[in-house]
């Protein structure tokens, strides 16, 4: 997990840096591992739409208070793949649009600490330690400003969001003309500070939604306000969420599977023949009578029960292996958030 990404993302649409990986030869490692990551990256990369540069221009300038040249390629910014992100030439600002549509979301940029007020700091360590006593926080002094942009008046909202961030954590602060608010809090951990239990559960947890062996080498702890804590724990190959307070499994990845595009390859039928054992064991979620719909924008089967919504959400590669599964506000709106 690419964490600094990863909680950028957040302010947009979440997002998770992965890479493949596989046997490794005595002496090979670099050299693959360079490999694989350059494959990866590859295959997120976006060519820009020639009509889409001048709006993308202006809205970076409104930002940046002047002309920025954009790079000609962008990357997918999303699991879902429906949002890009597009860096100016020097890499200080950044646009995010919808892949599908060319709708502007937002800008980003960098900025200072001094930007943000004592009060909101102070609240902001208040949370982290309250979160996790035993690590010592102090902030960086690069922030990263994201501000909204109006895609049909074409020009930036007052909506502004903080990235701040330190040694092990990361946080967002969403700023309203008239609130304020946290999220996207995030602390980071070694595989050897995480409790053994946890670990045991998320392994059993992504064998039976991904089939795969789950050994993490990536972790973080994530506020999520009222609903509680959720770690995010991540091997080379798979994600998964856990609610800090339950102990509850709620959300897959697999980062190396390709889902399919059109339910021609997997019927609706077929889909929930292998998503309902999986649902049922994980969420306690009964999903063989429900209704299921194929989304044609996020390409997946949403699973759908009279008076409740979409309570499941899935992806499937060719193979009708899982790609990702998911429970709660992600089932429902088709988003990767903690």
């Amino acid at each position: 997990m690419n964490v600094k990404k990863a909680i950028l993302a957040s302010m947009i649409v979440s997002s998770m840096l992965v890479t493949l990986a596989g046997p490794i030869p005595a002496g090979a490692e670099a050299a693959q591992e360079h490999q694989q990551e350059q494959q990866q990256s590859d295959s997120k990369k976006v060519p820009i739409d020639k009509k889409l540069v001048p709006k993308l221009q202006k809205a970076v300038k409104q930002f940046a208070g002047k002309e920025m040249k954009l790079q000609d390629v962008g990357e997918f910014d999303n699991e879902a793949r429906t949002v890009v992100e597009v860096k100016s030439e020097d890499g200080n600002y950044r646009a995010y649009f919808e892949h599908k549509s060319g709708r502007i979301w937002g800008v980003s940029g960098d900025t200072t600490i001094d930007k943000i007020g004592k009060k909101d700091k102070d609240e902001i360590l208040e949370i982290l330690k309250g979160m996790y006593s035993k690590k010592t926080y102090k902030f960086d002094k690069e922030v990263v400003m994201y501000t909204n942009y109006d895609d049909k008046n074409e020009k930036l909202t007052d909506h502004v969001t903080y990235q701040l961030r330190g040694k092990d954590f990361t946080v967002s602060l969403d700023t309203w003309p008239q609130d304020k608010r946290l999220y996207g809090v995030n602390i980071r951990f070694d595989k050897k500070e995480l409790d053994s239990k946890l670990l045991k559960t998320a392994a059993e947890a992504v064998k039976t939604a991904l089939d795969h062996e789950f050994d993490v080498t990536e972790a973080a702890l994530v506020y999520t306000g009222d609903r509680g804590n959720s770690w995010v724990l991540e091997d080379d190959n798979a994600m998964v969420y856990v609610e800090a307070k339950t102990g509850k499994a709620t959300n897959f990845y697999h980062h190396a599977r390709k889902q399919v595009t059109t339910n021609k390859v997997i019927t609706e039928k077929e889909a929930k023949e292998k998503v309902a054992p999986i649902a049922k064991e994980l969420f306690n979620i009964d999903i063989s009578k429900s209704e299921v719909k194929w989304d044609s924008l996020y390409k997946d089967y949403c699973f759908f029960i009279q008076n409740k919504g979409t309570v499941v959400r899935a992806a499937l590669d060719a193979d009708k292996n899982v790609v990702y599964l998911k429970s709660g506000d992600n089932a429902s709106h088709g988003g990767d958030g903690v």
